[in-house]
């Protein structure tokens, strides 16, 4: 296959091969007489072919099979750099559960629930929380308030 570098040092068994399976698949669309053979018929139309013809050509393609050219270039002239994310993985939040717990928490300080500190505003209850060492995270007292806060809000406020 001429103009596909990454087959060049194939056999050609090999190449028919690779061609066969591609267009059994499907992933080749192939023209039968200016038609397109539909993807659920061309596997049995080459298998009817196969077992037709000799056996040790069992995945030569008929000669009046045409093949779409974009569809072979998408199989087999693949790109070298493969498709693998690039660069920083994406940052992990492991302190959000708590958070969620510290949040419910928050909601039960503020409903006045037995056994739990009142608070009077969301902000109270975090800065007592916060107060208290119970919130995990780097920052300061306030901006780890500030983030309890901000998720009560997405939780519990409309």
């Amino acid at each position: 296959m001429e103009g596909f570098p990454s087959l060049i040092w194939m056999e050609h068994q090999e190449l028919e091969r690779l061609l066969h399976e591609a267009v059994a698949r499907g992933d080749v669309k192939a023209m039968l007489n200016d038609v397109v053979v539909p993807r659920a018929h061309i596997a049995i139309y080459l298998s009817l072919i196969a077992r037709a013809g000799p056996k040790d050509g069992a995945h030569t393609l008929p000669p009046d099979l045409s093949l779409n050219y974009d569809d072979l270039r998408a199989v087999f002239d693949r790109p070298v750099i493969d498709a693998r994310k690039r660069g920083r993985p994406t940052k992990e939040h492991s302190g959000w559960s708590e958070d969620q717990k510290l949040v419910f928490e928050m909601h039960k300080m503020l409903a006045g629930a037995p056994r739990v500190p009142h608070a009077t505003s969301a902000a109270e209850a975090a800065r007592m929380l916060v107060d208290a060492g119970r919130v995990p995270g780097a920052g300061t007292p306030e901006s780890r308030a500030k983030r309890l806060v901000r998720k009560f809000r997405e939780h519990y406020s409309s």
